[in-house]
């Protein structure tokens, strides 16, 4: 199969020689294999979309706690009833002591020693109902506060719970590769090959013009080394001569009708060597300045 012009320089999905830096890393970018990191991707997408439609019925996570007045209110009514309870008991142990003493102290429950007893008692024990609502308060604020603390603590641990295999996927999936990953990438190096070709085939063919107008103009001052090797080139018809003999040809490169005037490689080889050099890519290119050191003349 004839070798063009566009495959020497890498365009397309040919394998070139001429860049063989980028070739070699599209050939590794098309060999990559992201079939893991592509099916991780794939059920977690899948997983998203089950959750979106259950996102209003998911008891296995908290949105939210109670925080309202009326959960503060529980909280100072319960640690009230505690005191109050326990007040209860100790005053009525306080009582039947009273009593029991009175009673053997001779005092009868009419008497104004009895009463005024009795009275000091039940006064100190309003006196403590009253101080324990007033601490109640400040125990229940501080219960509740621990209270609703612990719920969010709670809360943030389950929620946290639920997405750890979320979050290990993610640690295990950095610097790996998805298949959109190696599609950018190699849409990027093919883009990046495909200017530097361009950009070579427009200076090749600036330099071939160059050459064939002073050639056939009779002098000027030529450019330096361009592919040459008869191996590219087709259509090929002998123009004239040099001076030294050289055939001058018209042709035009395999792949690209654009007509051009030059030299063969493989002719100059026998007359000056050292105008020839092998390119990476494994053919011929042409120094034309020192292939046509002397004046140009074309039969």
């Amino acid at each position: 199969m004839s070798k063009s012009v566009g495959k020497l320089l890498g365009a397309g999905n040919s394998k070139a020689k001429t860049f063989a830096s980028e070739q070699q890393y599209l050939n590794y970018l098309n060999k990559y294999d992201t079939s893991d990191v592509d099916n991780i991707y794939k059920n977690m997408a899948l997983y998203g979309n089950q959750l979106s439609s259950t996102l209003a019925n998911r008891p296995e996570y908290i949105y939210s706690i109670d925080g309202s007045n009326l959960a503060a209110h529980k909280a100072e009514t319960a640690t009230y009833n505690q005191a109050a309870s326990k007040l209860a008991s100790e005053f009525e142990s306080r009582r039947r002591q009273l009593e029991t003493r009175l009673q053997n102290q001779g005092f009868s429950p009419n008497s104004e020693t009895y009463q005024n007893a009795m009275k000091n008692l039940e006064s100190a024990q309003n006196s403590a109902y009253v101080d324990a609502a007033y601490d109640s308060v400040q125990a229940g604020q501080d219960a509740f506060s621990n209270s609703l603390n612990n719920q969010l603590a709670v809360a943030n641990f389950q929620n946290s719970a639920r997405q750890l295999p979320i979050t290990e996927l993610q640690n295990l999936l950095q610097n790996q590769y998805s298949g959109y990953d190696i599609a950018n990438q190699i849409f990027n190096v093919q883009q990046g090959k495909d200017t530097r070709i361009n950009k070579f085939q427009n200076q090749n063919a600036t330099e071939q013009f160059n050459f064939g107008t002073n050639a056939l103009l009779g002098g000027g001052k030529l450019f330096a080394s361009a592919f040459s090797d008869k191996q590219l080139k087709e259509n090929i018809v002998q123009v004239g001569r040099l001076y030294n003999g050289l055939p001058v040809y018209l042709f035009t490169y395999k792949g690209d009708n654009e007509p051009r005037l030059g030299l063969m490689a493989q002719d100059v080889l026998s007359v000056n060597p050292e105008a020839v050099s092998i390119d990476n890519s494994g053919y011929f290119k042409v120094n034309y300045a020192l292939a046509c050191e002397q004046q140009v003349c074309v039969k």
